[in-house]
This record gives C-alpha cells, structure tokens and sequence, in this order.
C-alpha cells in the first residue's frame, strides 16, 4: 500500500468529516427532489393537464422530434440533443463542490511540496493524486488488528512472534501520526502570525503581498492574497462562510482595498504562472498548485458579483471577469456558473442599461471559441431570459425590452450552426402553439397566443432574421445562406398571428404583427403582402358600419397594448389612435417599394381602394381624410418618378437580373412618398419621447 501523502492527511483530519456529511445531505436532497417530481408528474398525467400558458406562449418546452429535424440538417445531434436537456438557470450539475471545498484545496495546496508535476501541462490536465480505495482498505485492517490486541491478547502475542511482517502497519501509523504532528507544527512555525486563525488583513499586508507577487511572483504572496479576497467575497453571504477563513476582514476601507488589491494582482500572477499559448492555458511548475489559485480566484470573483448590488460596481466586477475568460473556460464548471451569473445580472430588474450591455459583452467573448455545450447554454439562457421579462406594463419597458432584445440578436451572430438550431426549433415551436389555438378557438387557447411572452418572441426572430439576412448579410454572408430558410415560416406565424381573431378588440396586436411583417421585408428585400392586412383594418365595421362612441380619456399609445381595453372599445379616441397607426403602417409600405421597377402598377389596387374609403367615410374623419388625400399625392409624384426612369431603360422585362438593379443607387427614403413616411415616423417618435416624459414624471 502506498503511503498517504501529506495533503491527503490533512485533509482527512480537517475536512473529511464535514465532507462525508455534505454529501449525505446532498444525497437525501437529491432523493427527496426526484420523490417530489414523480409525484408530480403522476398527478399531471392523472388530469391530463397540459404547460401553462406562458410556457406554451414562450416555446420553453422541447420537441424531440423538431431537436432531431433541426440536427439532420447541419449534422449536430449530439449537440443539439445536449443543449435541449437543461435550463442555465437551474443547472443542478453546476458543479459538485462548493466555496468552502474550494478554500480547502487552496490551503491543503503546498508550494513546497514535492508531489505536483514539475512539466508544463495544459491547466485541465492536471493530475488529482491519488484515490481514497487504497487508504480505506488500510484504515479497515488497522481497525481489525488493533480489535484483536484487546480482545484476544494471546493470539496477538503469537502473531508477534511468528509473523511481525503483518504488525508493521500499525508502526507505521503512529510514525505517520507523529509526522503529521511534527507537519503541523512546522506549517504553524513557518506562517507565523500571518495565517493564525481569523487574522485580520491589513493595508501593510496587503502592500507586502502586492510587492512580492510583482516583484518575485511569490506564489506563497498570490496565495495569502487570495484567502484574504474569498473572505472578502463572504463578507455578506448567507452562509456565513468568513468564519471558516485564515483571515478576517474590518471595515470597508479594508474590503475595498483588499478587492482592489486582488482584481490588480492576481490576473498578472496569473500570466506569469499560467501564461495563455495559442488560447490554451499552461501552467508552469505544480499544475495542481496553480488550478487550485485560479479556482479560489474565480468562485470568490463570482460570489462577490452575486453580493453586489452598485451598478457600477457590478460592472467593474463584469468587466473583470472578462479579462480572464479564458481561465474560465478551462473549468467547465466555472464556466457554467458564470453563464448562469451573467444571464441573471442580464435579466435583474433593477439592472441597468450598463449592466445589461457588459453582461451581453463578457457572454459573447465567453462564447466566441467556446465548446459547443458552452455556446448552446449561453443562446438558449439569453432567448429563455429575454422571453421570461419581455412583460409590456408601460412605455418605459418597451424601452427595457428593445435593449434586451438587441443583446439577444448580437449574441446569435456568434455561431451560424448553433443560431440555425435554436432558431429553427423555437419558431417550430412558435407554429405548433399556432395552429393548436386555430383548431381549439378556445378562450384560453387564444390567451397562449394573444400574450406579451408569444409576440415579443416573434419580435426576438423577426430581428434575428433581419439583421443577419438583411442588414448584415454582405458581413457574414454564411450566416445569411444559413437563417434564410427560416423567414418564410416566420412570415406565415405572424400573418396566421395577425388574422387569429380579427376583430376591433385587437386591431393594436394586428398592428404589432404588420409591423414585423413590414421589418423582416425592408430588410430582406423579400417581398411581403402587408398592404392588405393594413386596409382590411380600415374597412372594418368600426370604420364603415358603425358610428363611434364619444369619449374623454385619454389617447390610447397602442406600443404598450396588445387589445384595447373594455372602456376604449368602440370609442372615437381608440379608433383615431389606430388611424395614426395605420396611416403610418401604410405610408412606411408604400415608400419600401417606391424605388421597384413595378410600383405603378403594384399600387393600383392599394390606391383604389383608399379613395373609396376615403369617399365614403372621409367625411366622419375629417382630419384623417386630409392625411390620406396627402398620402395619395405622394404615392402619385413616386409612381411618375418610377416611370420617367422606366423610359430610359433599353431591356426587357425578362431581364430579372437587370430589374433587380432598377433605381439601386436610390435610397427609399428619398422618394416624394419616402420623404412622406419619414416625417411621419419622426412625429411619432415625439410623441413616444413625450409619454415617456409624462410616465417618468408621475
């Protein structure tokens, strides 16, 4: 039997008890949990029950059979079936250790002990001594001769005297009892008053750690250092786990400079120890010495940030953590808790703009050149966590929601492969709770759908697919070749979204999904009918049939409504809230295809059908009969300018490619109709900064 080494004794005599009944705890935790989710599950498939309505709203729940589809396609599986299984944010297998455990391997860790590998080595490489089996059976034979020595004297007294061979373990016990003994002593006389127990830091310390780590990278200093800062970090923590430090930290001038100190020297500690050679990390010396430093660094990095409440400070500690990704990186579980930390400080509703736009920075750097487990985790968190707080309750949030949603579609550009997955599977997802709501037509299917979480996903791909098969397409052009695919089943959700229920109760939904519609087209070029879901809006019985009811509340913003509520239905400030809109909706249309080669005649139907409109109501909205008769003349000067260009042209109509590149070199907006839209959009981008104005002030 090997010899036990001096790490594994002191850990054994520190550590090994309050170990054994961690995991007893976790045990009986983990079987308690599973005992509840049969229950549960039991009782669901008692009454037939099916997810709630956000969940069928949001798309969180998976389809195996879409997963396999989505994976065939670009040949990732296993991948895909890996990403699908778990939530980031109730990641159980986030690791199996704790602060404490990490505390523990950093104090058991020596610098002068010789049984770490002296080689350079990849930092994940490193070796982990050796196991417990050897040292358990060793402990069982002591326990079994020591037994026989009081119970049966005589046979001991033979056994010593015809086979001393198999007495010599309990020898070498008492040497080794005496040699741990004789250990502790001399690690007691070498730390001096430094690590007595519950020292408390001090600026001097502090300075002389800093120095000797710059000066001679004094692991021994970067290890001082580093329990100071994990008692630093658990300075507030629920558990309290300070007590359990070699140090203590008093008052905030020390705490501060203590996180300072660290966040200052330890990164370049760090680059000396374990230096970054072609993005892989590799220790020099101990292997085991340096992983357990930058565990102990980065657990206390991420229980500070938890703690924290200071934007600023929040930050400071984000940004940190980006600095030494790629140590991060080569702990998987370290990795898993920093996506979880930055999705969480993503999606807190008291975060900032600032914390929100650091966070989105540290996860894409996080996933750029990540395993594909780490980059799946992090697109499904960021979508999971833009759809769980993407609630409209006012102006203001929409404010909130644009930002989130903006994070969300830069950090799909990362991997081409991953986004088409996750994209193809949710939008599925999206069409499947669809057509269920059509056949059911049931109050509470129409609720799944008719819902904040459904159309701000909508609005999350809608986005994702016009930036990077729009907007960004001569940038990543395979990423474009990639998500193409995905716009026409997108566009036949929300026009299926859009016609659900088309009454006048929910004209501002309609609205919402034209203009997604109207989005996904401009930027594309994909040619979209939006026309006739905007008039089918203005011929409806509120507008031809019907006459309004007069009322005095106040205007209605329609961006922060799905449905109109019950006393704005039928009421004239309602419906002169949704005129504006589609007037807009429909000047927007007309000048994203003023500059084709067919306008003239894509127009006719259009413009027929507003005079007529206009003829028969314009006399009941006379403001808006103005509006329109404007409109109408823009459309007519564009049309003119369309067919001035048109007689210069010398080739046919069987020309696509030549067609396509008709007015190019003209901007939409610059167009009489263009020109039209855009001061109609800045009129409404007033009168948003003025409710948002008057919510901020009340």
């Amino acid at each position: 039997m090997g010899k036990a080494t001096k790490a594994t004794k002191r850990f054994n005599r520190k550590y090994l008890k309050d170990e054994l009944e961690r995991r007893r705890k976790n045990k009986k935790g983990q079987e308690l949990y599973k005992k509840r989710e049969l229950k549960k599950s039991k009782r669901g498939d008692a009454s037939g029950d099916t997810d709630s309505d956000q969940d069928q709203a949001t798309g969180i729940d998976e389809v195996d059979d879409l997963a396999d589809f989505a994976a065939s396609t670009l040949g990732r599986k296993e991948n895909l079936s890996k990403f699908m299984e778990a939530d980031p944010e109730n990641d159980s297998d986030a690791g199996n250790s704790t602060d404490s455990e990490d505390m523990a391997a950093l104090l058991q860790e020596d610098e002068d002990d010789d049984d770490g590998s002296d080689d350079d080595a990849d930092l994940s490489s490193g070796e982990t001594g050796e196991t417990d089996e050897d040292e358990d059976e060793e402990d069982v034979f002591k326990k079994e001769l020591e037994a026989m020595k009081e119970k049966d004297p005589d046979f001991f007294k033979y056994m010593q005297q015809n086979d001393p061979a198999s007495l010599k373990i309990l020898e070498q016990n008492d040497e080794d009892s005496d040699e741990a003994d004789s250990d502790a002593e001399m690690e007691a006389d070498e730390s001096g008053d430094d690590v007595a127990s519950g020292a408390e830091v001090t600026v001097k310390m502090l300075n002389q750690w800093e120095r000797e780590i710059k000066k001679d990278h004094s692991i021994k200093a970067l290890k001082k250092l580093l329990l100071a800062f994990y008692a630093a970090s658990h300075m507030d923590s629920e558990r309290n786990e300070q007590s359990d430090a070699p140090y203590r930290i008093q008052g905030m001038s020390i705490f501060n400079k203590t996180v300072s100190t660290t966040i200052r020297a330890a990164p370049h500690a760090f680059a000396h120890h374990a230096p970054v050679v072609n993005g892989k990390v590799q220790a020099k010396g101990k292997v085991r010495v340096v992983q357990a430093l930058l565990k102990s660094y980065m657990a206390s990095l991420l229980e500070l940030l938890r703690q924290m409440s200071d934007a600023a400070m929040i930050q400071y500690l984000i940004k940190e953590c980006e600095r030494v990704v790629v140590y991060f990186r080569s702990f998987a579980r370290y990795t898993r808790e920093l996506v979880k930390e930055l999705l969480r400080q993503f999606g807190s509703a008291s975060a900032d703009d600032g914390v929100r736009i650091s966070s989105l920075l540290a996860l894409r750097q996080l996933a750029v050149g990540a395993t594909g487990d780490v980059v799946d985790m992090a697109l499904k968190g960021m979508y999971l966590t833009y759809v769980r707080h993407s609630s409209v309750k006012n102006m203001a949030s929409l404010t909130t929601i644009q930002l989130m949603r903006n994070c969300g579609v830069e950090l799909y550009g990362c991997d081409g492969g991953a986004s088409y997955q996750h994209a193809f599977v949710y939008i599925r997802q999206l069409a499947i709770h669809l057509r269920n709501s059509m056949q059911l037509r049931s109050k509470e299917s129409f609720r799944a759908i008719y819902n904040w979480q459904f159309v701000n996903s909508l609005a999350f791909w809608t986005e994702v697919l016009a930036t990077y098969c729009g907007d960004r397409a001569d940038d990543q052009p395979d990423l474009c070749a990639t998500l193409e695919s995905l716009v026409y089943p997108l566009v036949q959700i929300i026009m299926g979204v859009a016609r659900l229920v088309p009454t006048a109760k929910y004209f501002p939904l309609r609205i919402h999904c034209i203009g997604l519609l109207l989005r996904l087209s401009s930027a594309t070029g994909i040619y979209v009918p939006v026309l006739p879901l905007a008039i089918e809006i203005l011929e409806s019985p509120e507008f031809l049939g019907r006459r309004p009811v007069k009322s005095t509340l106040k205007p209605l913003p329609l961006d922060a409504h799905l449905k109109a509520p019950k006393e704005y239905e039928h009421t004239r400030v309602y419906l002169e809230s949704v005129l504006e809109s589609v007037f807009g909706i429909l000047a927007d249309t007309v000048a994203a295809q003023s500059v084709r080669i067919a306008f003239p005649e894509w127009v006719v139907p259009a413009t027929l059908q507003l005079r007529r409109w206009r003829k028969r109501v314009g006399k009941s909205w006379t403001r808006f009969s103005k509006q329109l008769q404007g409109l109408l003349e823009k459309i007519d000067q564009s049309a003119r300018l369309v067919q001035q260009n048109r007689t210069k042209l010398d080739f046919s109509p069987s020309n696509l490619t030549a067609a396509n590149q008709f007015m190019s070199t003209t901007e939409p907006n610059s167009t009489p109709v263009g020109t039209y839209a855009a001061s109609l959009r800045k009129v409404r981008a007033q009168q948003r900064a003025l409710l948002l104005e008057a919510e901020a002030a009340e």
